[in-house]
């Protein structure tokens, strides 16, 4: 634990120095979208400029290092090459020139990222990162599964709070609505749910045509995946003949029943309909206000679930986040002849927190915004969401990657909530500075 508090410390010490040397890029600025003038991208490839990719992933990482979050430096460690990667393949954050030109890397990985990394930490080797993040998944899981019949839960575990998020440590959770929760996100993200939705709600809260955007993460062989040249498959849409044809090429995997394991095989996402998903802080609040604070949690928990499955050693067939959510409904099935949450439900959630509902939402944070304790608050992200709910005073801070102003996110949350009938109190806010 002193060896990663003094690494952190070395980070922001390394960080703000480099700040110092760059004209006109302030700490806040490196960590938000250039709203004001669009300066273009290149686009680079790691065989030609391997060396700079290096120098900026180092940067990056320790930028987001010397960040303040409401979690343990192990965690961090493990999580944030993921944010970098992003930040790689889109030219966000350090990944920029001296002019402020974005510069994006398509075919950065994420073991690529931890290549960079392990040189100065072996623990950030790839294998490792993966084996300990699956080791931390499914020792959940079989946490979990082993206390459905306790009416509560303590969310910490021999090594610590769960997930090493310091906020799950502060009480014990009602274990019902906790699973509600689970379920709830768990499913959200599933094609034929979002499928179904379109079908049950026609139009948007203001009566426009509902339209919803998704996609099927499924597992595929590596070598003959980079044989067939495919690229993103998230960047184009494909349809049931195209993947009966991958599947026929073993490109796709078919037998979910095997095991599967990187690096012979990894998760892909491959896109079914184009259009945007689901904004995930509207889907956290819609679940806090229907079931309270510890349903929020347990969405927020399978949220980082879902994070956290994107880079494993041993796959899940349809992602941990989905056979987790399936494994709690089938209990509850067994034991009370109805499963813990109704399809309808479902449905309506989705509905709630589709982006292209109205009003509009342009963003969704990711699990590090979530934990991430943002400019002018004390708290992090997700408990400015439940001070919301709560109708108390709100820290106006900034959101997710486009850095949405507080005021404006939560200004469509109050709206939406009014168009389905859920009293939520009128958003105020304060000032916060920290001394």
């Amino acid at each position: 634990m002193r060896r990663r508090r003094g690494r952190k410390q070395a980070a922001a010490k390394r960080v703000e120095d480099l700040l110092d040397q760059v004209s006109g890029r302030n700490d806040d600025q490196r960590d938000q979208r250039r709203e004001s003038r669009w300066l273009g991208f290149r686009t680079l490839d790691l065989n030609r400029h391997r060396e700079l990719f290096d120098r900026l992933v180092a940067l990056d990482f320790d930028y987001l290092f010397a960040q303040r979050f409401a979690a343990r430096p192990q965690v961090l460690a493990d999580l944030l090459p993921q944010s970098v990667l992003g930040r790689a393949q889109n030219g966000h954050g350090w990944f920029t020139d001296e002019f402020g030109t974005a510069l994006r890397f398509p075919d950065a990985t994420f073991d690529r990222i931890l290549t960079v990394l392990e040189r100065g930490d072996p623990n950030l080797q790839g294998h490792r990162v993966r084996r300990r993040r699956g080791d931390m998944l499914r020792g959940f899981g079989t946490w979990l599964m082993e206390r459905l019949t306790d009416p509560e839960l303590e969310l910490v575990g021999p090594d610590g709070p769960l997930f090493g998020i310091e906020f799950l440590a502060g009480g014990p959770v009602e274990t019902r609505p906790f699973l509600i929760g689970l379920v709830l996100a768990g499913c959200m993200d599933d094609w034929s749910y979002r499928q179904a939705t379109m079908y049950q709600h026609k139009r948007t809260f203001t009566g426009y045509p509902f339209h919803l955007g998704g996609g099927e993460i499924l597992i595929v062989d590596r070598q003959k995946f980079e044989l067939c040249g495919l690229g993103d498959p998230g960047a184009t849409v494909f349809d049931d003949e195209q993947l009966r044809t991958l599947r026929h090429l073993g490109v796709l995997c078919s037998n979910r029943h095997a095991d599967y394991s990187f690096p012979d095989h990894d998760q892909a996402f491959f896109r079914r309909q184009a259009g945007d998903g689901v904004c995930d802080d509207l889907a956290l609040l819609w679940i806090g206000a229907r079931h309270g604070y510890s349903a929020l949690l347990g969405a927020f928990v399978m949220d980082a679930i879902d994070t956290y499955d994107k880079y494993l050693l041993k796959l899940t067939w349809g992602g941990y986040d989905g056979h987790l959510a399936a494994r709690i409904q089938r209990w509850f099935s067994e034991r009370e002849e109805q499963p813990l949450v109704d399809d309808r439900e479902i449905l309506d959630l989705i509905h709630f927190a589709a982006k292209r509902n109205d009003p509009p939402i342009p963003m969704s944070s990711s699990h590090r915004r979530l934990i991430q304790i943002e400019k002018h608050s004390p708290v992090p992200t997700l408990l400015n969401h439940w001070r919301f709910l709560q109708g108390e005073p709100l820290y106006d801070i900034k959101l997710g990657y486009s850095r949405l102003p507080a005021s404006q996110f939560y200004d469509v949350a109050w709206r939406r909530f009014a168009a389905c009938s859920i009293d939520v109190s009128e958003p105020r806010y304060i000032k916060w500075d920290r001394r």
